[in-house]
């Protein structure tokens, strides 16, 4: 990658980096008429436009900026005199973003899925909640090739202390998004263990792969599943369902081979192949970082929020739904609310309009609470 100083040295100016900005945004935004003034997220932007733009960035200047950066650099000019400047954000910044810093309550503070390492996703809702909440979201940086994310209990603690930087007392107000809920849980609980107050944490789409842990309920869980997934195919009709079951024998029978390697593989403990559209997991060092937390009680409540259609969930009963297992681990009581849509449609248009209302409604009770 060339450095930022040689980059900037070969764009002859700031209109040739404006110019290349516009070209970029019409593209990605859909739109003719543009100005240098006009606004990312008032032209429809949107987190993944936001991660696109930011890798051409990377990829043509050589300058990585957190996606954060959109929330400041909301338009060409903005964002073409920090390309101008030729540095990248730096390594030591806050982990703390201001969503929208202004007014008089109580701040809220966002959690993440995923590495964590963008807000941007909770823009739209946070924006719903009104212009007297101040919203916050947590970023991370992206652990390196060889590293791992740092443990649950960690990363908690170092959010307290930036999150009490600008908050010194409670009352606090977190929400977790998927697995950024595990964070969030952590958080309250060392907030708790500090006699500082929780009024309120939300869990959002965060489950345990490890729940349902009892054998039978593991057994319903599947049935359930399993019934669902039947009657999804069956509802295609008689056609649909042979079209389904034609798909679904090539694809078996193209994998076939790969496959018998692969089970080969296993019984000589030689190196398994991949399957050819198997993905590389990104998520793997999330995935660890999280099994290595344990599940202990929180003495607080929390309110936990799940999308109706998320796909993986559809059909279960709630004693089984792994998104339910904080309503066994809050011992001051748990709420559940269900939100039309599924897993990221609760941050998308229509759908964060009633998840926007049903969190703003639960704030406004532990703002009541607290006075």
């Amino acid at each position: 990658m060339p450095k930022a100083a040689e980059v900037v040295r070969k764009a002859s100016s700031k209109e040739d980096v404006e110019s290349v900005l516009l070209g970029w945004w019409r593209e990605l935004l859909d739109v003719e008429q543009l100005g240098l003034d006009d606004d990312f997220f008032d032209l429809g932007g949107h987190s993944l436009m936001g991660a696109e733009l930011f890798a051409r960035i990377t990829s043509t200047y050589g300058l990585e900026f957190g996606l954060s950066l959109l929330f400041e650099a909301r338009t060409v000019r903005e964002l073409a005199r920090y390309i101008c400047e030729g540095t990248s954000e730096p390594k030591t910044r806050s982990a703390l973003v201001a969503i929208q810093p202004k007014g008089s309550r109580p701040p809220v503070f966002w959690l993440p899925g995923g590495f964590g390492t963008t807000a941007l996703p909770f823009r739209e809702v946070s924006l719903l909640l009104g212009p007297d909440q101040p919203v916050y979201g947590f970023e991370a940086e992206m652990p390196g090739p060889d590293e791992e994310l740092e443990s649950v209990p960690e990363r908690a603690a170092r959010f307290i202390t930036e999150m009490r930087s600008l908050q010194p007392e409670g009352p606090y107000s977190l929400i977790g998004f998927c697995s950024g809920g595990y964070i969030a849980y952590e958080m309250a609980r060392q907030l708790s263990a500090a006699s500082q107050r929780v009024a309120f944490l939300g869990m959002v789409e965060c489950y345990s792969e490890y729940y349902p842990s009892i054998w039978h309920a593991k057994l319903l869980y599947q049935f359930q599943r399993t019934a669902w997934r039947t009657g999804r195919v069956l509802a295609r009709g008689p056609k649909g369902v042979a079209a389904w079951a034609a798909g679904r024998t090539g694809s078996l029978l193209k994998s076939l081979p790969i496959r018998v390697r692969r089970a080969v593989a296993r019984l000589t403990g030689t190196p398994v192949p991949k399957l050819p559209c198997e993905a590389e997991d990104i998520f793997a060092k999330v995935r660890r970082s999280v099994d290595a937390y344990p599940l202990v009680s929180y003495p607080g409540d929390s309110v936990v929020f799940i999308g109706k259609d998320s796909y993986k969930f559809c059909g279960l009963s709630p004693s089984v739904d792994p998104r339910l297992i904080w309503c066994k681990l809050t011992e001051g009581g748990s709420e559940v609310r269900r939100i039309p849509g599924d897993h990221t449609e609760l941050l998308e248009a229509p759908g964060m309009y009633r998840f926007a209302e049903e969190l703003k409604s639960c704030l406004e009770r532990s703002y009541a609470c607290s006075l």
